[in-house]
C-alpha cells in the first residue's frame, strides 16, 4: 500500500511540476519519497524518468534530438561524500580531479536548436524525450543572443538552459506576487500567445555540435564558449572536491542576496571525456550530480487555523502551531496558501508537522510526518468569514481560474481594511500602523481610502483618538500624519491608480501599459472606458483587461471621491534628457542603497541608466567586482568598465 501511494504521490508531483508549471510540494519532500521509493522498489522507472508525459495541449509535440535527462541528487555533505566514492573513485578517478560546480537556476529547462546561428526550434523539457514547442516564446526572451557564432562561424548545434524569471521581472508578471517566478515562468514559456515572453532570461549551461559534441573538451570551456557566443551562463566555479563544496557552502549562505532563485549547485567532473567515460546509473550520468540546499525544519503540531481576508479579497488559510526555531528566529504560523494545498498535504489540525524556511526566508509546512489523534478538517470557507458575502474564484495572469478563493463582496471591512493599509503602504505614506488605521475606522473618520485627504479638517478630533492601547493619539502624531498625507495629495496616473489595490494591478503595471500604449492611457479618463479592453494586447494584458476594466468601471463613484475630496492627477516629471557624451551606467549586485536611489543621482546628473547591459553600456557598477558572476564576464567581453559603488559616485559627482 505504501508503494502505491509513493507512486500515486511522485506521479502527481511530475505532474504539476513539469505539465503545469506547479510545484504542490517542497523539493525536500519530493527527493525524500524518491529515496523512499527506491528502497521499497529499486527498479520502478520513476526513478530514471524525467519529468511527465506531454498531454494533449494547445502546442505541438516534438522530440528532443539529444534526451534532456535526469542528476543523481545529494542532501547534504554525506551522500556528497558517497557519490565521490561510489561513481568516481571506485571507477578509477582519482579524487584530486577537478570539479565544475554551477548554480542551480529554479525555472524552466529548455532545449534549442540553431542552424547558421538562427534559432529554428526551443522544446520545453518534457519527459526528456518529448516536449512542446516553444520557439514562438523564446524567440521574445530578453537575453538570447542574435545570431551566435562559434569559433567565428555561424553556429549549428544545440543549447540547452534554464528559462527564468528575475526578480525584477517577476514583479512585473506577478505584481501580486501570488505564485513563485518557477511556476510564472513555467507558464509563461507555454503561453499561446506569446505574451510577457520578454521578461524571460536565459541562462545555458550546456551546448553542442550538429553532430552532439560537447563544444569544448572541460566545462570550464564550454561555459567560456558560450559566454563568447553571447548567452548568460550560471555563474560557475571550478576547483578541486574541498573547494567546490566550500563554494556551494558559499552560495547557501549568499543565494537570498541574488535577483533570481536558485535550489541548490550542479558538479561534473571538468574533464567532459573523463565525465562521459562513466556512463550511467539508473538513467542519471555518473559524472555529475545536483547538490541541494539544505532546508532547515523542525517538527511541531499544527494547533489551529486562521482564514485571513486581504485587500484583494484573497481568503487565505493561515496554520499556527507549537513556536519552534528555524535558522535562528522562532516562527509560530506558515501560509497554507489555498486549499488545493491543504488537500496534498492531506493536513489537520492535531497533525505533527514539518516546517522549513522556503528559501531561508519564509515558514513553509511541508509535510504531515504523524496524523493526530482527534483530527479536525480544515474545511473551505462556502462564505466570507468577515463579512459571510459570496465566495468564488478569480482569473489569473495566465487566464484561467485562481487556485485561490476570493470575497466578492467590494464592500465587505477587511477588504476596506486592507485597500486602506495597502493604498498608505504603497505611497509610503508613514505614521499610520494598524492600531491607527482600526482606530480611524472605528470612529469611522476613515471609511475608504478617499477619506484619508480629510482629515485634515478633523485635527482635534484625532488628536482626541484613543489607540487599542487605550492611549490618545495625541497632538505631534496628529500634525505628523496630516503632513505626510498631504505630501501626497498629487499623484501621477501610475501612482493613484496603482495603489487602489485593484487585483493584478499594481503601479509597475500601471507604468508598463502607459508605455505600451504611447499616451493613450495617460489620462484618468482613458482608464475609465473600454480603451485598455479594445487594446489589451498592444497594452501586454490580454487575459487581464477585461477583469481590471470591470473593477474600475465599478470604482468610477469611488474614484470620484478622492477628486472630491482634493487629490490631484499630475504628470509624471519628464525624465532628465542626457547631456552630451554621457555615460550608459548599469548595476549588479546589492549596493548600499535601492537601485532606485542610484537610478535618480545617475539620471539627476545627465547620464543613463538601464536594467541590463546594451551595446551602448559604458560602466556596469558591481557590488563585488571579483565575483565572477555573468555580468561580469559578459562586461569583460564587451570592453565594458566595471567600477565600484564609490567609484560610480566619483564619476558622477
Amino acid at each position: 500500500m505504501r508503494l502505491k501511494e509513493l507512486q500515486d504521490l511522485i506521479d502527481t508531483a511530475n505532474e504539476a511540476y513539469y505539465t503545469d508549471g506547479n510545484a504542490i510540494m517542497e523539493d525536500v519532500r519530493y527527493d525524500k519519497l524518491k529515496k523512499e521509493l527506491e528502497k521499497l522498489n529499486p527498479s520502478d522507472s520513476r526513478l530514471s524518468t524525467v519529468g511527465a508525459s506531454i498531454r494533449d495541449t494547445i502546442l505541438q509535440k516534438r522530440k528532443h534530438n539529444i534526451p534532456m535527462g535526469s542528476l543523481s541528487k545529494c542532501l547534504n555533505e554525506g551522500e556528497f561524500n558517497s557519490w565521490i566514492t561510489n561513481n568516481l573513485i571506485k571507477n578509477g578517478i582519482n579524487k584530486s580531479e577537478l570539479f565544475h560546480a554551477s548554480l542551480k537556476m529554479d525555472g524552466g529547462s529548455i532545449g534549442l536548436e540553431y542552424e547558421n546561428g538562427k534559432l529554428i526550434l526551443a522544446i520545453s523539457r518534457g519527459d526528456g524525450f518529448y516536449g512542446e514547442d516553444i520557439t514562438a516564446n523564446a524567440l521574445k526572451f530578453k537575453n538570447l543572443p542574435k545570431y551566435p557564432k562559434h569559433n567565428g562561424v555561424s553556429f549549428t548545434g544545440y543549447v540547452r538552459g534554464e528559462a527564468v524569471l528575475e526578480e525584477a521581472d517577476w514583479k512585473i508578471v506577478d505584481p501580486e506576487k501570488l505564485s513563485n517566478p518557477r511556476n510564472q515562468v513555467v507558464g509563461l514559456s507555454r503561453r499561446k500567445d506569446g505574451s510577457l515572453s520578454e521578461y524571460v532570461s536565459f541562462y545555458s549551461f550546456r551546448a553542442f555540435d550538429v553532430d552532439g559534441t560537447p563544444i569544448g573538451d572541460t566545462e570550464e570551456e564550454m561555459s567560456k564558449s558560450m559566454q563568447r557566443m553571447g548567452f548568460d551562463v550560471a555563474p560557475y566555479f571550478v576547483g578541486s572536491k574541498d573547494e567546490v563544496w566550500k563554494w556551494y557552502n558559499k552560495m547557501a549562505t549568499e543565494r537570498t542576496t541574488l535577483n533570481f532563485w536558485i535550489d541548490g549547485c550542479v558538479l561534473k567532473l571538468n574533464n567532459i571525456e573523463t565525465q562521459l567515460s562513466l556512463g550511467e546509473s539508473g538513467g542519471c550520468p555518473k559524472g555529475q550530480c545536483a547538490i541541494k540546499f539544505d532546508a532547515e525544519g523542525e517538527i511541531t503540531t499544527l494547533l489551529s487555523v486562521n482564514i485571513n481576508v486581504g485587500n484583494t479579497g484573497a481568503i487565505t488559510p493561515v496554520g499556527n502551531f507549537t513556536p519552534v526555531r528555524i535558522g535562528g528566529t522562532t516562527v509560530s504560523c506558515a501560509n497554507l496558501c489555498n486549499w488545493d494545498n491543504i488537500k496534498q498535504l492531506g493536513i489537520c489540525i492535531g497533525d505533527k508537522i514539518s516546517v522549513i524556511k522556503a528559501g531561508d526566508i519564509i515558514p513553509r509546512i511541508m509535510e504531515v510526518t504523524e496524523q493526530g489523534k482527534k483530527r479536525i478538517n480544515i474545511d473551505m470557507p462556502t462564505k466570507c468569514p468577515c463579512c459571510s458575502g459570496k465566495v468564488g474564484n478569480k482569473t489569473n495572469v495566465g487566464g484561467g481560474d485562481s487556485t485561490t478563493i476570493y470575497c466578492l463582496n467590494d464592500e465587505c471591512p477587511a477588504i476596506i481594511r486592507g485597500k486602506i493599509d495597502r493604498y498608505l503602504s504603497s505611497l509610503d505614506i508613514l505614521g499610520i500602523g494598524e492600531s491607527v488605521i482600526d482606530a480611524l475606522v472605528k470612529n469611522k473618520y476613515v471609511k475608504n481610502p478617499s477619506d484619508l485627504y480629510t482629515l485634515h479638517a478633523k485635527e482635534d478630533k484625532l488628536a482626541d483618538m484613543v489607540l487599542g492601547d487605550k492611549v490618545k493619539f495625541g497632538e505631534k502624531r496628529t500634525i505628523k500624519l496630516i503632513e505626510e498625507i498631504e505630501k501626497k495629495r498629487e499623484l501621477t496616473i501610475s501612482e493613484f491608480i496603482g495603489s487602489l489595490g485593484i487585483f493584478g494591478l499594481g503601479k509597475r503595471r500601471v507604468a508598463l501599459i502607459q508605455d505600451a500604449m504611447n499616451g493613450k492611457m495617460d489620462t484618468l479618463d482613458s482608464w475609465l472606458d473600454n480603451t485598455l479592453i479594445d487594446n489589451a494586447q498592444k497594452a501586454g494584458v490580454p487575459n487581464l483587461a477585461e477583469n481590471i476594466n470591470k473593477e474600475l468601471m465599478s470604482m468610477k463613484q469611488y474614484i470620484q471621491s478622492f477628486l472630491n475630496n482634493g487629490l490631484k492627477i499630475i504628470n509624471p516629471q519628464p525624465k532628465q534628457v542626457a547631456k552630451k557624451g554621457a555615460f550608459e551606467i548599469c548595476i549588479t549586485g546589492k549596493l548600499s542603497a535601492p537601485k532606485k536611489v542610484f537610478q535618480d543621482k545617475i539620471e539627476a546628473n545627465g547620464h543613463v541608466y538601464v536594467d541590463s547591459m546594451t551595446s551602448n553600456t559604458t560602466h556596469l557598477v558591481a557590488a563585488d567586482i571579483n565575483s565572477g558572476s555573468s555580468k561580469l564576464v559578459k562586461a569583460a567581453k564587451k570592453g565594458i568598465k566595471v567600477i565600484s559603488e564609490e567609484d560610480l559616485l566619483n564619476l558622477i559627482k
